[in-house]
């Protein structure tokens, strides 16, 4: 359809462009039909050439912009780019949840995706310098600020409530972990960022760098989060929550990676420093992940050994505080 779409639109000249013009919104309508539908299911070598005939369409797109301009189908283009980033992006979370053995690769064909449909939306911009739009901005900067707030929040208060966790109140607070997990993952699920970007925009630099910052401090907040239910995974593996906390982490780094897709799309001109984050924070999460990968029946006798440790030093305190009482 891309291809198809790419010989239609390069025969579109000075003369056919009133009659024509419509070719290009109409086929853009189409492809995106698809991708919603959910028809194309790429592995990666499908990917890599959809990617190639993409860009070469859009390369075409991008060349005819100065004909376009004279024709009542240039904003209707416009419309259908900003859309086609909102499927496409859908498209990769759903692909690279579906191949997470070939994540590296379908990543780099989306990110080459991305950055000449870049190119094809700067081109067909215009600037929208009114109060309206100003505000929206500001209102989209709060929203995502207060949103990465709320998470950082919970985030912190199941650090402390899983720190508390020992091989005595385990039983009975184990729960505490996985339900904590869903809350979190119920939030970020819910869009902090999911704004509508034909009317809002990218964020200028000023406000992509507020977002950066509070964005820094959830990643900290949350690694921490995860390396003490990390350092908890002997006690929990002790008590049938440990399977429930498993299944919450797979559940949390797919809805990270969608965190990760809305909020770059917002903040282009800080892409780099808010994909390093969400990098650090990918690295902690497969380390939990790894961690709960296996129950404590199939780790190591030196690992056995540290939990045995632990409870009798957990066991030593317990009884050191009922002699003082």
């Amino acid at each position: 359809m891309s291809d198809q779409l790419r010989v239609a639109t390069n025969k579109i000249n000075i003369f056919n462009a009133p009659q024509q013009g419509a070719v290009i919104a109409s086929g853009f309508a189409t492809i995106i039909q698809k991708v919603s539908e959910g028809i194309v299911r790429l592995v990666v070598d499908a990917l890599t050439t959809f990617v190639q005939v993409h860009q070469a369409l859009l390369n075409v797109v991008i060349g005819k912009h100065g004909i376009i301009t004279m024709i009542p189908f240039f904003e209707p283009i416009r419309y259908a780019l900003v859309s086609l980033e909102a499927v496409i992006d859908r498209l990769a979370f759903d692909l690279i949840a579906l191949i997470p053995t070939q994540k590296s690769s379908a990543t780099i064909q989306f990110q080459k995706l991305d950055v000449t449909l870049k190119d094809a939306e700067d081109t067909y911009s215009f600037p929208l310098a009114s109060a309206e739009s100003d505000a929206a901005l500001t209102a989209t900067t709060e929203k995502i600020v207060e949103g990465l707030k709320t998470v950082t929040d919970m985030s912190d208060q199941l650090r402390v409530a899983t720190q508390k966790i020992n091989i005595f109140n385990a039983p009975q607070q184990g729960a505490v972990i996985a339900s904590g997990f869903a809350t979190i993952i119920q939030k970020v699920s819910e869009g902090i960022v999911r704004v509508d970007r034909v009317t809002s925009g990218p964020l200028p630099d000023a406000d992509a760098q507020v977002v950066v910052d509070a964005l820094t401090t959830f990643v900290q907040v949350h690694q921490a989060l995860l390396n003490v239910v990390i350092g908890k995974h002997g006690i929990l593996t002790m008590i049938p929550f440990f399977e429930p906390i498993r299944v919450a982490l797979v559940s949390l780094e797919g809805v990270i990676d969608r965190l990760a897709f809305d909020l770059i799309a917002l903040i282009p001109t800080q892409k780099s420093s808010a994909t390093i984050q969400f990098q650090k924070l990918d690295v902690t999460l497969k380390d939990a992940e790894d961690t709960y990968s296996f129950p404590l029946a199939s780790k190591t006798d030196a690992q056995s050994e540290s939990l045995r440790k632990e409870v009798i030093q957990d066991t030593k305190k317990s009884s050191k505080s009922y002699l003082e009482i």
